[in-house]
């Protein structure tokens, strides 16, 4: 039914186009908030250290000089391990991100919160491991932390769906 009173549905509409902006604004600073997280893990003897960005990237691999004792496959498969670990790390502050940021009952933000609980799944444990990696997150920047934001990767020979760098609402 149509409203007869033409200044209630002018009103109405100003109202929802409000309401639009405001969420655009809510899901462009979640994007700010999420380009400024990171998140870490290391091995269990320190030896191996991965940082990724908020869509998984590894920014940084250090290895400490008890990693040149490993094998190269050892090595190799250490890597990856920590680097699944700090990819499932993102999780937490990703809900914590989106739980601040955007309304809860938002479809999308739910789906933002499930595709990194699809994507980043806690790693299998590792066969004879004793103890669990160290696990670390930034959340985004908050305004009073001056440090820069983490580098990121330069990808002049990857394309953005290699490394999915539009970020989550691109």
């Amino acid at each position: 039914m149509i409203n007869p009173d033409p200044l209630k549905a002018a009103d109405d509409l100003d109202k929802w186009a409000a309401g639009l902006e405001q969420r655009a604004r809510s899901y462009a600073r979640l994007q700010e908030r999420m380009d400024a997280t990171t998140a870490s893990a290391a091995s269990p003897d320190g030896s191996i250290r991965v940082t990724v960005d908020s869509n998984g990237v590894p920014t940084g691999i250090t290895l400490s000089e008890r990693s040149r004792a490993l094998e190269p496959t050892a090595l190799s498969a250490g890597i990856m391990s920590v680097m699944r670990a700090a990819q499932a790390v993102l999780r937490q502050p990703v809900q914590v991100l989106v739980a601040e940021t955007v309304p809860a009952e938002d479809q999308p933000a739910r789906d933002i919160v499930a595709q990194y609980e699809r994507r980043f799944p806690d790693p299998a444990p590792e066969p004879g491991a004793d103890r669990e990696v160290t696990r670390e997150m930034r959340i985004g920047q908050v305004e009073d932390d001056t440090s820069p934001p983490p580098p990121r990767p330069n990808r002049t020979d990857a394309t953005d769906d290699d490394w999915g760098d539009r970020g989550f609402l691109r």
